[in-house]
């Protein structure tokens, strides 16, 4: 059966919402904007990252919960905000409390539960693995880590852009797949910069499938381990395969070419590859479960 004229017209009102000068993603909470800020200080007191994160207990509850895994943990347990702090720093702590404000479901996506929470893996594993893919490749871990939790937000954007196009009630998406997959990075672009998120972040996340376009060099190696682990993913069962209703389709595919093109770039041969492969093996099952 061919498409009906309402999954075109749906189609056409998808594709156009990025490039709609009003459209605007679901807020980020105030902590991860202003923790973004204080992590780019660096004469900032420990006291005043308490005070911010103790202004939303949700947010520090999860955020305590992930620094209390076993990836974290130390061999006294955490046993309150100023303790994690410490014991981790602050830019490992704004990743931690960008992970949990993903993980809280920022996209209300009750119709598209499965497809999103595949979504949601896969950004934590990414992120994950792009900070180890850093750390072999002489590259800011957590930097890496927050474009690798963020590259694929497009995703969720536009999900929720169809069931609001839609009037609510979750179409189908085989129809519309193809285009929300083709328009993912821009979309992630976009959410990011209507975030305020820094520039060097959004450069990066724009472009994740094709390095090659960053404009800065520093953010086209950022960008190639984005890509480098976000190939790697489909190893820990954390890949985005395909629409709910047509899994065949894969999404958020990173090519052969655009792998090996991004292993060059980061100098990463067979040895440090396998190496990332044996860490992300060891700790990715109970990131996952947490």
């Amino acid at each position: 059966m061919g498409e009906s004229l309402i999954d075109k017209a749906l189609r056409r009102e998808v594709i156009t919402t990025f490039g709609d000068p009003d459209y605007r993603p679901p807020p980020l909470p105030s902590v991860a904007i202003q923790l973004v800020s204080l992590s780019r200080n660096e004469d900032v007191e420990i006291e005043e990252v308490v005070r911010l994160l103790e202004q939303d207990q949700v947010l520090a509850g999860i955020a305590m919960r992930i620094v209390s895994s076993s990836l974290y943990a130390g061999r006294v347990a955490v046993a309150s905000l100023h303790q994690a702090v410490v014991r981790i720093g602050l830019k490992k702590l704004r990743s931690i409390v960008f992970e949990a404000t993903l993980r809280g479901r920022i996209f209300d996506l009750p119709e598209y539960q499965e497809i999103a929470e595949r979504v949601s893996r896969h950004g934590t594993a990414s992120a994950y693995v792009t900070r180890l893919v850093c750390l072999a490749s002489g590259i800011d871990p957590e930097n890496g880590f927050l474009c690798g939790l963020l590259h694929d937000v497009g995703f969720s954007a536009l999900l929720q852009s169809v069931t609001r196009k839609s009037g609510g009630g979750g179409p189908m998406l085989s129809a519309l797949w193809q285009d929300i997959d083709r328009l993912h990075e821009q979309a992630t672009g976009i959410v990011t910069r209507l975030w305020r998120l820094p520039p060097e972040i959004t450069e990066v996340v724009s472009h994740h499938h094709h390095p090659e376009r960053c404009r800065d060099a520093e953010a086209a190696r950022v960008a190639a381990a984005v890509c480098v682990a976000d190939a790697l993913t489909d190893r820990f069962e954390a890949s985005i395969i395909g629409s709910a209703e047509s899994t065949d389709q894969g999404a958020d595919h990173t090519s052969d070419a655009s792998m090996a093109a991004g292993r060059d770039l980061l100098k990463l041969d067979d040895a440090k590859l396998a190496t990332i492969i044996e860490q992300a093996k060891e700790s990715l099952p109970e990131i996952l479960r947490v």
